[in-house]
């Protein structure tokens, strides 16, 4: 009994632990360069970024590497998405994506569609900030910024089509510690914890999968005779 006592503790203490860690595990980056010029407190707390505008999209995609994780920015009939992939070890892909819900700087939850309509609503001086949030697992995804030069364009159509809208997704350190420990645990076990390195990654996975099978042969060896 010892050694499954032994698993559960462990289980249980390591998910409360890894539950008081952000999501994030970034640091925040004080002096975001080589993007066009922005009022700089859309840009605080950004350890990392991607810009782009609309000649880097292929087929109405664009795809890119952040925070550890692989995203998918997709654009059509003026709507906006952005979803992450869930990989399988890392790197292996079956389709599976996590949404992203857009929160306006003013808390309205745009949810995971976003038009140009609700951007022009929300945004002052041709720039908008949203904090962006996964449908499922109600984590942090970073932020989006998006802003265009309002005295040449009016709205965010027109920037769009001409180029000239520039969008921009940042990752930093989260203020919160607090997260969904679901999706913690599943980050872990699927070595997807982000911003993490594979290897740090596996080294946290293997006594947690370690533990876990041997509840489950545990388990199955005190029923067998009962069955």
């Amino acid at each position: 009994m010892r050694g499954f006592v032994f698993s559960l503790v462990f289980i249980i203490i390591f998910a409360t632990l890894l539950s008081t860690i952000p999501a994030g595990l970034h640091g925040p980056e004080e002096t975001p360069d080589g993007i066009v010029p922005i009022s700089p407190n859309l840009l605080t707390g950004f350890n990392d970024f991607e810009n782009w505008t609309k000649a880097a999209l292929s087929v109405g995609l664009y795809e890119y590497d952040l925070g550890g994780r692989s995203w998918v920015f997709g654009e059509a009939a003026d709507t906006i998405i952005i979803f992450a992939k869930v990989l399988i070890g890392g790197f292996l892909w079956l389709g599976h994506i996590d949404t992203c819900k857009f929160i306006s700087s003013d808390g309205v939850n745009r949810g995971d569609e976003l038009t140009f309509t609700e951007i022009e609503t929300d945004a002052e001086d041709g720039s908008e900030r949203y904090e962006m949030v996964f449908t499922e697992a109600g984590d942090t995804a970073g932020a989006f910024v998006i802003y265009w030069n309002t005295t040449t364009y009016s709205d965010p159509v027109d920037a769009w089509d001409n180029n000239l809208l520039h969008v921009l997704h940042g990752v930093g350190f989260d203020s919160s510690a607090t997260t969904n420990i679901g999706a913690l645990i599943v980050g872990l076990l699927t070595l997807q914890l982000p911003n993490v390195p594979i290897l740090v990654n596996m080294f946290l996975a293997v006594p947690v999968w370690a533990c876990i099978i041997f509840v489950f042969w545990f388990i199955i060896k005190e029923m067998i005779p009962f069955i």
